[in-house]
């Protein structure tokens, strides 16, 4: 079954923007990170900026993938399992805690709903198989 190559590049185009622009303030000016991507006051540290840096890796090659969707299927399965592992080990049992702010439900929603998209849009035959 052929993917749908409209869906991948939304992913992909949202990776972009989302995680180019994020990465890029992330390393750039941290501070102004704090406030408009970490919702608050942040330690500016050497994994900040590895998250920074990451971010910004993944913007960047997004933009082969919106070109070559099935051929940079990777980057949105790192994606897929970088958030579905910030969402079981950290997000939720936080938010199970009441240890919560506006910012974490709202990054969980987002993060939750990225997951979702990805697992309906990702054809993981193509992945399985070594097609992509």
């Amino acid at each position: 079954m052929e993917p749908s190559l409209a869906g991948l590049r939304l992913m992909y185009l949202v990776a972009v923007i989302a995680a180019g622009v994020a990465g890029a303030i992330t390393l750039m000016a941290p501070a102004m990170a704090g406030r408009y991507v970490f919702g608050g006051d942040i330690d500016v540290d050497v994994f900040i900026r590895i998250l920074g840096a990451l971010w910004l890796a993944i913007g960047i090659v997004a933009i082969a993938g919106f070109i070559d969707p099935v051929r940079y299927l990777p980057v949105l399965l790192i994606q897929l399992l970088y958030k579905m592992g910030w969402l079981i080990f950290a997000a939720y049992p936080a938010l199970l805690s009441g240890k919560s702010s506006i910012g974490l439900v709202v990054l969980t929603v987002l993060f939750t709903i990225w997951v979702l998209a990805l697992m309906v849009l990702v054809p993981f035959r193509l992945l399985l198989l070594g097609g992509a």
